[in-house]
């Protein structure tokens, strides 16, 4: 995952989220496949996200206002102010939002400030600086099982969400700066780096959990042009190196006799109720580095061949710094994985309407921080039974486009993973707090597809659609079962029609199919939730239904003097369906799986450019 070309991921290989985006200010989502995402990491072999600002607009000074507000109590506003003197493009736009969610003790906050610059003091140099800065607070309402949504309704909150009073707050700032430069016509440079310092800090019936980063970050990419027209060589020589540093501290909280269950909800409240017992007290020391090859051969006009090699490296330190633990117990040490990767590939263009392509490669995913250090054996410390998860996979695709009508994109892909990860509960830890083991070897198979037609200028039709076969191959107690989370089917596609000049209509559906919810092989069609005080013992079925929702946006564009905006309606899920947005693999007794989606909802937006 990527921001402007600057990594999310810390040098485990994990993106936490992406409050630093504000998605006014993005000008297009890039997602890079196959031999060019293998250069940021054995673990691209699935590919990579970039997310790319906008610039600054052309005249000196620009100047932008959005007012957005919906349902649920949702508003948000931005203002910007950007534009280009001589040599300088420069954007800076700053936003608040907020909203009381669709569930109870759901609400949330966000501020954004994002900066963009870009210098070009000659034709030979170009420097880009970034700075965001995010503070992100939410509530946290949780999964629910299905006999408190059947009883309780789906904007319920689960039992321990008010009283604990759980949420999560993260504050970050990143600065980043990226310099181009050609050194000749056949050779230039590209070098980054970036720093990023985050506070976060989460309450849950667990724990009360504080982790403040220090997250810096450098790459250097050379470029090497060289031979003839009918055999052009295209290399890359790069590196990249990125450290963590985490201090952890992770405090008790009452059990559930000891805490107040008539609790009131309060909107945005930070009331924690740690007991000043520490369960955790750690210092995390993470630190990467990559080498990179890239061989690009263009054969022909038509014949093009990559090879991408890649080795990285990822070191783990860990301080336990827990008083009442003696050397014996300490979960104190050290963790290094390491690991080459490759990745090959052909390209060839038949025509404007049919370019293939077909490629194959290795990948290598170590434990990211959840997974390394929710240890099983006691708080604190390494999980010392978890492996990386390796992998090797093949692509196979057709692409094209027939003029300005049509663009479509078909690739079918492999990929077999060893170790591959899963979620469990150790039953000394409560209910709360999860750990990570390998489970085996699976088998992903599938299909992403792509289409665009436009057959006359005011009309444009979309359709995106993804299969996935995603199975366990071992070991005997999962073979075959279908891997959680994992839809079979997905469909987005949208009809968008402009009329009256200025007025445009678009109506959208997506579609997902069901999904399994745990690993367990013991529940692998239903489970049994046992009788409790507050409910009987029922069987339910293992897997979510899937859904189907369809959605309808208006909007106008219009220009009164030098004010120019657009003021649109947006409807989402116009047929009130319930469905669940998403679930999680959580474990017995309770199976708090479920995380029901909002019904209807409406969205009021305006900009005003000037």
């Amino acid at each position: 995952m990527l921001i402007d070309g600057i990594p999310v991921n810390d040098p485990g290989g994990y993106a936490p989220d992406l409050y630093d985006v504000d998605w006014k200010t993005v000008k297009n989502v890039e997602i890079i496949k196959g031999l060019a995402a293998s250069m940021y990491g054995g673990s691209a072999n699935g590919g990579v996200i970039n997310i790319i600002t906008k610039n600054g607009g052309e005249k000196p000074v620009n100047s932008t206002f959005y007012g957005s507000a919906g349902s649920y109590g949702f508003w948000k506003t931005l203002a910007q102010v950007d534009g280009t003197d001589d040599k300088v493009n420069y954007r800076f736009s700053y936003s608040h939002n907020q909203g009381n969610g669709y569930r109870q003790h759901q609400a949330f906050m966000g501020d954004n400030f994002s900066e963009k610059l870009n210098w070009v003091p000659s034709e030979k140099v170009k420097i880009t600086q970034l700075i965001t800065y995010t503070d992100y607070f939410n509530q946290n309402s949780e999964g629910m099982n299905l006999y408190r949504i059947k009883n309780f309704g789906t904007t319920a909150a689960n039992t321990d969400a008010i009283p604990y009073n759980e949420f999560q707050e993260t504050q970050r700032i990143t600065g980043a700066s990226i310099g181009k430069f050609e050194i000749s016509k056949k050779q230039d440079l590209q070098v980054k780096g970036f720093f990023r310092l985050t506070e976060y800090k989460e309450q849950s019936n667990g724990g009360v959990d504080y982790k403040p980063y220090v997250n810096p970050g450098f790459s250097a990419q050379y470029d090497l042009k060289s031979g003839k027209e009918n055999l052009l060589n295209n290399m890359s020589l790069g590196t990249d190196i990125e450290s963590q540093t985490t201090t952890e501290h992770e405090f008790g909280v009452p059990d559930e006799d000891h805490i107040n269950h008539d609790r009131q909800d309060s909107h945005f409240g930070e009331t924690t109720f740690d007991n000043n017992q520490v369960e955790i007290n750690q210092l995390i020391n993470q630190r990467s580095a990559g080498l990179f090859f890239i061989e690009k051969l263009d054969i022909s006009k038509r014949l093009f061949a990559t090879l991408n090699v890649r080795y990285d490296y990822v070191y783990n330190r860990l301080v336990d710094n827990k008083t009442y633990q003696t050397p014996d117990s300490s979960g104190s040490g050290q963790k290094v994985f390491q690991k080459p990767t490759f990745r090959f590939g052909v390209t060839y263009d038949w025509s404007k309407f049919l370019n293939v392509y077909v490629n194959y490669g290795t990948g290598f995913l170590p434990p990211t921080n959840d997974e390394l250090y929710n240890n099983p054996v006691h708080w604190g410390g390494f999980n010392s039974a978890i492996k990386p998860s390796t992998s090797y996979g093949e692509e196979l695709g057709i692409r094209g486009a027939a003029g300005k009508t049509l663009y479509y994109n078909i690739t079918g892909f492999t990929m077999k993973t060893m170790n591959e990860f899963y979620r469990y509960r150790e039953a000394w830890m409560g209910n709360t707090s999860d750990v990570y083991g390998n489970i085996g070897a699976t088998k992903k198979q599938g299909l992403e597809a792509y289409l665009s037609y436009t057959p006359v200028e005011d009309f444009i039709f979309d359709l995106a659609y993804t299969y996935s076969h995603f199975r366990y191959s071992s070991p005997d107690s999962v073979k075959n079962q279908w891997i959680p989370e994992c839809p079979q089917h997905i469909l987005v596609a949208e009809l968008s029609y402009k009329f009256l000049r200025n007025f445009t209509l678009s109506l959208n559906t997506e579609y997902q199919s069901k999904w399994y919810i745990n690993s367990d092989p013991r529940i692998y069609n239903t489970y049994t939730l046992g009788a409790t005080s507050y409910q009987p013992a029922i069987t339910y079925n293992s897997w979510v239904p899937g859904f189907n929702i369809y959605n309808a946006e208006i909007s106008d564009d219009w220009k009164i003097g030098v004010f120019r905006g657009n003021i649109s309606l947006f409807i989402k899920n116009i047929f009130d369906r319930h469905y669940y947005g998403f679930t999680e693999p959580d474990n017995p007794p309770d199976y708090n799986c479920y995380q029901p989606a909002p019904g209807k909802e409406f969205f009021v937006n305006i900009k005003i450019c000037f």
